[in-house]
């Protein structure tokens, strides 16, 4: 009777020690692939690893970068140069409330843009047109968070270096282009808001230098470079003409001109063993 008793104990312990084997086993597993890099393949499964259309775009993006397409790229424009989206085209009637560079202890760090006002302060301004910097690409409108409220990015190519260049206009009331437009300098874009009641009204305005859609990012510094620059040397570097932008009335001139065209004839086939000549060959 000892005797099973002995054995029953010692069944009982070695799957005891079985079962606690199992368990440690598992965990480790587990353990080790939670902490395992991410190969390339599983890095791609990001949508912010992947060229995403404009069209397709999340209006509320996550924490995150979506590169432009190379053909999204090529359709940017070569800026004639910036102005003032708020006020008058040379800023009147405007003033900076929070500048470039200046520190901002609600969100921490620096202020990566400038806060825009008119003249009039609080929300006097609520409602009052945005307009674009400078002819653009629109890549970017949506809302990427709460606090952002309403963005719009546009980009854009510098003259001389043709390199890449955005304008962010956040806290809007309301936006009133679309993914993919091309937009001549001083196209209204949207109005001045609060971001649904974050903020007194004003327009946050960035100048990004980057090839991946930057609304509701924070602003950071590869090789130790920040790639947010100063809003005002950027206008004041890249002047605007006085005149109007024509962008828009040569586009629609060169569309309709191209809708006009007619296909011109393919020529008749030579036949074999033929010898083509042209009438200038006789003159």
């Amino acid at each position: 009777m000892g005797g099973k008793m002995r054995i029953s104990r010692v069944r009982w312990i070695f799957l005891g020690l079985l079962l606690t084997g199992f368990v440690s086993l598992a965990a480790y597993v587990i353990w080790g692939h939670a902490r395992a890099p991410k190969s390339p393949h599983q890095e791609s499964q990001s949508i912010y690893n992947k060229d995403v259309p404009s069209d397709l775009m999340p209006e509320r993006l996550l924490v995150g970068l979506i590169q432009l397409r190379p053909e999204d790229i090529v359709k940017i424009p070569i800026v004639d140069g910036f102005e003032s989206p708020v006020g008058a085209s040379n800023g009147a009637m405007s003033y900076d409330a929070q500048p470039f560079g200046s520190p901002n202890p609600r969100r921490g760090g620096n202020h990566c843009g400038e806060d825009l006002n008119g003249i009039g302060g609080m929300d006097t301004d609520e409602g009052e047109p945005v307009r674009a910097a400078a002819r653009g690409l629109v890549i970017y409108s949506g809302k990427p968070s709460e606090e952002w409220g309403n963005v719009v990015v546009l980009a854009h190519r510098l003259p001389g270096d043709a390199r890449v260049i955005q304008t962010l206009y956040a806290h809007l009331r309301e936006r009133s282009v679309s993914p993919g437009r091309l937009l001549a300098r001083g196209t209204p874009i949207g109005t001045i808001g609060t971001a649904d009641g974050h903020y007194p009204a004003h327009l946050h305005f960035e100048v990004i230098a980057s090839r991946c859609v930057e609304a509701g990012m924070p602003g950071y510094s590869p090789s130790g470079v920040m790639n947010r620059l100063d809003p005002d040397e950027v206008l004041s570097h890249h002047p605007a003409p006085s005149m109007p932008d024509p962008y828009d009335s040569i586009r629609r001139l060169r569309i309709r001109e191209a809708a006009l065209q007619t296909p011109t004839a393919a020529p008749a086939p030579v036949p074999e063993g033929a010898i083509p000549v042209t009438p200038s060959q006789f003159l």
